[in-house]
């Protein structure tokens, strides 16, 4: 809630679910970094965390943006839409295109 308060814009959040290698987490902090994320939320469980791998491979992202990690996921999602705020989700594992 805090860094939603704060903010003076519409919030720009990467929210990740189940990325358990912490190359995979370096780089998507990295990435969310580059494109003006405010944030990065994802679960404490079954998730990776923090570690120095992910920390070195975000190249400096880790210490710059802010690294949520949540117990309820899917409550945070909810709490997310009812602020007003757009969810978008994909799916590396989908069988339709987001043109679909």
């Amino acid at each position: 809630d805090t860094i939603l308060d704060n903010l003076q814009q519409t919030p720009f959040l990467l929210i990740l679910d189940g990325v358990q290698d912490p190359h995979n987490l370096g780089a998507c902090l990295r990435t969310a970094e580059a494109a003006g994320a405010h944030a990065v939320i994802a679960p404490k469980d079954r998730a990776s965390g923090l570690t120095p791998t992910a920390i070195k491979i975000s190249s400096g992202a880790a210490e710059r943006l802010p690294f949520i990690q949540v117990t309820n996921l899917a409550r945070v999602l909810r709490d997310l839409q009812q602020r007003g705020i757009w969810l978008v989700g994909t799916s590396g594992k989908s069988e339709l295109s987001l043109y679909q």
